[in-house]
């Protein structure tokens, strides 16, 4: 079997996690031998970037999930380190680092603040590459049909560093229309419980998004190519949508 992400001959046995072990997804994985031993190295590296160094890690904190070896979260965003509670209990999370920058609304009566987290610590390339894998994963184990039918050549590119120019990913949770959920319906549920969504929307035949929410986290990228045009209903009808690389912003 080839691998689906360079083509060569495959013969790797381990199990690739579609969604990473390290969300909490213990069931949704891939046939083996999909993906090569030397692609999966490549890939382990924003894997890690993505989930320690953007605002997953606070969700993965906040959410109780265990690392790949069984430990309490960690992390870092820009100057705030997070720490998941070592008994993994869900909503206590430890943060150092914060200063006035970072914390707004400090009610000293009862103890609450709010506080500003950035979305990524340079990791917008780890975000963005992070979620084309897993919608390529997933539409090859769970539609075929519709991955079949894709020219997604240019994010496998960009996901082998072939093609290194900025690949636009946004934050938001404006819906122009009904996602499709990529799992079926046994995973989906399994997913559901652990609080993660993987879907996708063809508004054309230029864009096919691929959508991943984790908790209160929903990234999307285009998975057919870098296009931007679309991001602007989104910007329109959310004006807390948020876009990265920071420079796509200036087109848009």
């Amino acid at each position: 079997m080839n691998c689906i992400f360079c083509n060569n001959e495959n013969e790797a046995t381990s199990v690739e996690h579609i969604i990473p072990e390290s969300f909490g997804n213990k069931k949704y994985l891939m046939t083996r031998s999909s993906v090569c031993d030397s692609c999966n190295a490549k890939f382990s590296k924003f894997e890690r970037k993505a989930l320690s160094n953007s605002v997953f890690v606070f969700e993965r904190a906040r959410l109780g999930i265990k690392s790949k070896k069984g430990k309490n979260v960690k992390g870092k965003v820009e100057d705030l380190e997070v720490e998941g509670n070592k008994e993994f209990k869900k909503q206590l999370i430890t943060v150092k680092g914060l200063d006035s920058k970072s914390v707004e609304n400090y009610d000293k009566e009862n103890g609450t603040l709010q506080m500003i987290v950035s979305s990524f610590d340079k990791s917008e390339e780890a975000g963005a590459k992070l979620i084309l894998k897993m919608g390529i994963e997933a539409l090859y184990t769970s539609d075929f049909n519709l991955y079949n039918n894709l020219d997604i050549n240019e994010a496998r590119d960009y996901l082998l560093a072939k093609n290194t120019k900025d690949w636009p990913v946004i934050i938001s949770d404006y819906e122009p229309s009904k996602f499709k959920s990529i799992p079926k319906m046994g995973v989906k549920y399994e997913l559901g419980i652990k609080q993660i969504k993987l879907e996708y929307l063809q508004l054309n035949e230029n864009v096919l998004l691929i959508r991943f929410t984790f908790g209160g986290v929903t990234m999307m990228v285009n998975i057919l190519n870098r296009d931007t045009n679309w991001i602007t209903e989104f910007k329109t009808n959310d004006s807390l949508t948020q876009i990265y690389p920071k420079h796509y912003r200036d087109k848009i």
